[in-house]
């Protein structure tokens, strides 16, 4: 082999750098999509609040659903006519949307503990999540919509293609909790990613981390006007609610997993 043809070939050291940073380039972009996308209208929220805080909200909803449109773009760009990777939408069973409903519902306290947990023991800055100026609608219906499509669609797909499964799964999660700009919050949006995307990976499907990102949205906004996170005070009750929520999950869970009830909800027993 000529000494220009040797040179050209990567060696083994090469090899191994290459499948370490497999993806990360991929997730570092979807960071600055869930920014750029969205940002033209988030600017003009922000000008409309301050007079009409109503529009101002309605803007910031319709700022999120924008990431959706920029992300099926990049994913046409990558993939062409294949482009539909990027939105998993195959049809999954009743009873697997009910344990993923249960699964975060049992999992939010212990999100909320540790988060105060770190709070209290840790002292690391916590900073103003970018989702809260987009107002209810926002977090509940916009988020879940163009994050799911932008994390566990596109992301997911792409990096899985590029460095496997785990590798996707992970970093997937890590940089969706690095994007809510909160390290108090960023161990319990970890958990959160890993779970969403467990569930696209064994489903093949955005819907169950659909409806799991609105139910944890959903829910933690609820609890956290009672007592907003991550300062909960146990005299206010606030952990009462807490405790209550995450125990329904786990009952919800247990009855779901007994064989009588198991073996009649559509979907329990089908393979995920």
């Amino acid at each position: 082999m000529p000494e220009a043809e040797e040179a050209a070939v990567p060696g083994p050291g090469t090899d191994r750098v290459n499948r370490a940073f497999a993806g990360v380039g991929a997730a570092l972009g979807l960071f600055v999509w869930l920014n750029l996308f969205p940002l033209p209208l988030v600017i003009a929220s922000g000008i409309a609040s301050k007079s009409h805080a109503h529009l101002g909200f309605l803007l910031g909803f319709l700022a999120m659903l924008t990431v959706v449109p920029g992300v099926l773009w990049v994913a046409k760009s990558a993939w062409g006519e294949h482009w539909r990777r990027a939105l998993p939408l195959a049809p999954v069973g009743p009873g697997v949307l009910a344990w993923t409903v249960l699964g975060v519902l049992a999992l939010l306290p212990v999100v909320m503990a540790w988060t105060w947990a770190i709070d209290r023991t840790v002292g690391l800055p916590s900073f103003r999540d970018p989702l809260a100026s987009v107002g209810v609608l926002g977090v509940v219906l916009g988020a879940p919509i163009a994050e799911e499509v932008l994390f566990r669609g596109y992301g997911l797909a792409r990096i899985r293609e590029l460095g496997g499964e785990r590798r996707a799964l992970l970093l997937t999660a890590l940089v969706f909790a690095l994007a809510h700009g909160s390290w108090v919050k960023l161990p319990g949006t970890f958990v959160i990613g890993l779970l969403l995307g467990w569930l696209v990976l064994r489903t093949g499907s955005l819907w169950p981390a659909f409806l799991g990102h609105f139910t944890n949205n959903g829910a933690a906004l609820v609890l956290g006007r009672l007592n907003p996170m991550p300062s909960f005070d146990p005299a206010k009750g606030s952990w009462t609610a807490i405790l209550l929520v995450g125990a329904a999950g786990l009952a919800g869970l247990a009855i779901l997993w007994s064989p009588q009830v198991r073996g009649r909800i559509r979907g329990l027993n089908a393979s995920t």
